[in-house]
């Protein structure tokens, strides 16, 4: 697989500027734009009563939290692209984190992308090619899969091992070298290698270590078509990392008038032989089922999210994650946007252990956003 993205990556960047005519003379000067969003949320959530008192029933070493949260998340893009003689774009984006941080650093994805009748090569740090071409539950507000209602509902630590995202792409916005086809027939393909985890500018420890950082090698098919107001989008990807996992995915929306209805499903097994039965064994797996329905400038959706994670193998303990989501939106202008859920979250500790390795909570959140 790395030598094939390699090779497909080294063809289209030869292809285009090599034998291009003329392409740095004809290029022009990027030309910045500022772009982003910023969103504020407020909402109230409800935990468990016997997860938020200690192990004596009281309140000294408690896990309670405040009913009441604020939450802010904003972000600026800085955007500019130039278009070669040859007919290639090369573009760069920069995402500048304002509200968070993330391995102590402000920057979310930065990188550069080549844009032609081959497709697109991304190189940087980016997300990869399956969340590109990946499709999910539809929903409104705060999705189920993911942490929004961790705000407010809390995630016990004994449980925290199991998630129930369906991405299939561990390589997070690491450093690495993307390719995305043209879609063709409705139908796109993509590929990534991202060589380190770390996102270090040393190469990785491939041995001798067992917690060296992994590389992850991720494929993509997706499928896209229109007719009239109805559309079927779907897809399926794999991923692989050095350490011996290997991760499925699938993805399918149908969309008919103002209904989107659709779902993922998601597995991760052990590959090596010798891990299957050991405590460090992972497999797990994950689901969620979404519709929406869009009426004028209102937007509703119903959506479940569903996962669990086995720790040593098909012997081990299911710890379990469990979440539905209700939500409205409405759009106020262009970029502006208001929106209102209510989420119901389960967490389950597959071990015997005490009240506080489980919890359950509701949360009703309510947010405006606005995007430039």
């Amino acid at each position: 697989m790395k030598n094939f993205l390699f090779s497909t990556t080294a063809l289209a960047v030869a292809g285009g500027l090599v034998f291009g005519s003329d392409a740095n003379a004809a290029a022009k000067p990027l030309v910045i734009g500022v772009g982003g969003f910023m969103s504020t949320e407020m909402g109230f959530g409800d935990n468990d009563g016997s997860f938020e008192r200690d192990a004596d029933g009281g309140t000294a070493g408690s896990n309670k939290r405040a009913a009441f949260n604020n939450v802010q998340d904003s972000e600026i893009y800085f955007t500019g692209s130039s278009k070669l003689d040859n007919g290639i774009t090369v573009s760069i984006t920069i995402q500048l984190e304002t509200d968070r941080t993330s391995n102590g650093q402000n920057i979310d994805e930065s990188y550069m992308k080549l844009t032609g009748g081959f497709g697109d090569i991304r190189l940087g740090s980016t997300t990869g090619s399956n969340s590109v071409l990946k499709h999910v539950a539809p929903n409104v507000g705060q999705h189920p899969r993911l942490g929004g209602s961790d705000n407010y509902i809390t995630v016990p630590a004994a449980s925290a091992a199991a998630s129930n995202s369906t991405d299939v792409s561990s390589s997070g916005d690491n450093n690495k070298i993307a390719y995305i086809s043209p879609r063709v027939g409705g139908i796109a393909v993509g590929v990534s290698f991202t060589p380190s985890t770390q996102n270090a500018f040393t190469a990785a420890v491939t041995g001798g270590n067992d917690a060296e950082a992994s590389e992850v090698v991720e494929a993509a098919v997706s499928y896209e078509t229109t007719v009239g107001t109805s559309s079927f989008k779907a897809d399926v990807a794999f991923e692989n990392r050095d350490n011996n996992s290997r991760a499925y995915r699938g993805g399918l929306h149908v969309g008919f008038g103002g209904v989107t209805v659709g779902g993922s499903i998601f597995s991760r097994i052990d590959s090596q032989e010798e891990r299957k039965s050991t405590t460090g064994s992972v497999k797990a797996n994950a689901y969620d089922l979404g519709a929406t329905y869009a009426m004028g400038a209102y937007t509703f959706g119903l959506t479940k999210a569903f996962g669990e994670q086995s720790n040593g193998g098909d012997g081990g303990v299911n710890d379990e994650q469990s979440k539905w989501a209700a939500g409205v939106s409405y759009a106020l202008d262009t970029g502006v946007t208001l929106a209102a859920t209510y989420t119901k979250a389960k967490y389950t500790d597959g071990a015997a252990g005490t009240a506080s390795d489980n919890n359950s909570g509701h949360a009703l959140v309510g947010s405006i956003s606005v995007s430039f």
